[in-house]
Parts: structure tokens; sequence; C-alpha cells
């Protein structure tokens, strides 16, 4: 309760903030699988942005070394990260402590951001005992809501993948599935989708956490990148 209720007060005192000023983080990870108990983060990838801006030198990369060796055959054929190219990358702490200070003070944002944070949330309180609860930002949300506002075509509503929302919004799609690459594709789509925000008059960090955040209390795993398919 107390949790939800800091987050609240976070919310609350960002919600007036323009998009433009807001300082995001978009983020991706590649996982052993999608067991959030069982499975593990393999590579964490990242991009800032500012407002609309992204920040083409300011990204994070790291692959790091799981917990187990259980990594499933279909993870494997998406990501093509195999076991022996992780035995000598580091353990995930030192990861993760890096990668909490590149995204200090900034709102993640990323494709089914709630699969990556709740990784993220999970690694962190196991190997540093510290409090994580970024506010995330879906652009998966962002787009649905755009097509049933009549900005973006209903032959669009069934898509769900990462390289089907690019390519629907005229964004080249490269190098799928390495963590780095899909950051920096969602950044693209990300930034689309605030243009057409802005065309309707949205501009505060409160209208767009509105629009594209999953209250906790409401999530559904059918958010969830199925078969590593979103």
């Amino acid at each position: 309760m107390l949790r939800l209720f800091r987050k609240k007060i976070e919310k609350n005192a960002i919600s007036k903030q323009l998009i433009s000023d807001t300082d995001f983080v978009v983020v991706d990870t590649e996982l052993t699988g999608l067991n959030e108990f069982k499975d593990n983060i393999i590579a964490i990838g990242a991009i800032k942005m500012k407002g609309r801006t992204i920040k083409i030198g300011d990204v994070f990369y790291r692959t790091v070394s799981p917990s187990t060796n259980k990594f499933r055959k279909e993870s494997i054929m998406i990501h093509e990260i195999t076991p022996s190219e992780l035995e000598n990358c580091p353990k995930i702490e030192p990861i993760l402590k890096e990668f909490k200070d590149f995204s200090k003070d900034c709102i993640f944002v990323g494709h089914c951001v709630d699969i990556d944070l709740s990784f993220l949330k999970r690694e962190i309180r196991n190997n540093l005992k510290g409090l994580f609860d970024p506010l995330g930002i879906d652009t998966l949300l962002i787009y649905k809501w755009l097509i049933k506002k009549g900005i973006l075509s209903q032959s669009f509503l069934n898509k769900n993948s990462l390289e089907d929302i690019a390519l629907s919004l005229g964004i080249e799609a490269r190098e799928l599935h390495d963590a780095l690459s899909d950051a920096f594709i969602t950044a693209q789509i990300f930034q689309k989708l605030l243009i057409y925000l802005s065309e309707l008059k949205i501009f505060t960090v409160g209208e767009l956490i509105e629009i594209g955040s999953i209250d906790e209390r409401r999530y559904q795993t059918i958010m969830k990148k199925e078969a590593y398919q979103l």
C-alpha cells in the first residue's frame, strides 16, 4: 500500500510537466524465457530521449551471465544468444547498478514495457535489495489508443508485434530481438506516436500516463509478449 501511495505521489508531482521537458529511457530486455519467476535477463538495451528527441549517443547495452543455465530453445531461436556466448559475461548485479544510474530520474518507455519492468524489478529486488518502481509508458497502448481515436487506420488494430507496428508507421525494423536495436526501434515508434499526440493537443506527462500506462491492479497477462512474437 505504501509503495502504491508513493507512486501516486510521484505521478501527481510530474503530471503537469510538459512531455517536451521530460527525460525518458526506452528499454528492451532479452530473456531466457517469459516466466518472470524462473527465467532471467540476459541482455539490457536502452536509449535516452528528451521529449521527442532521441539521444543517439546516450545508450546502454550489456549482456549478462544468467543465474541459471536453463535456456529455452524457443528463446534462443528468437534472440540467437547462446549459453556459451554468455559464459564470460559479468553477473547481473554490477550491470543492474550501472543501469539504475543510467536510467535515474527517467520515465521508462517500452513495447509491452510491463514485461521488461517485471524482470528488472525482480532482479533489482533480489540482487540489490533496493526499491525500483519507475513509471512506465507502453508504446503498444498508445498505438491502440490512437487507432480507437481514428488517428491510425483500423487495419492496424491487430498489429501487435514491434516489427508490424514499426512498419505500419514507416519505420525500418532491422536486427530485431537485439535489445539495443529493439530499444532504438521502439524509440522511433514513440517519437512518431508523440507527434500524433501533439496534434491532438496532448502535451503533458499526466495525459501521456493516462493513455500509455497500465495500473498495476489492472495488469493482465494478455499484454505479455506471447511466445516472443510481440
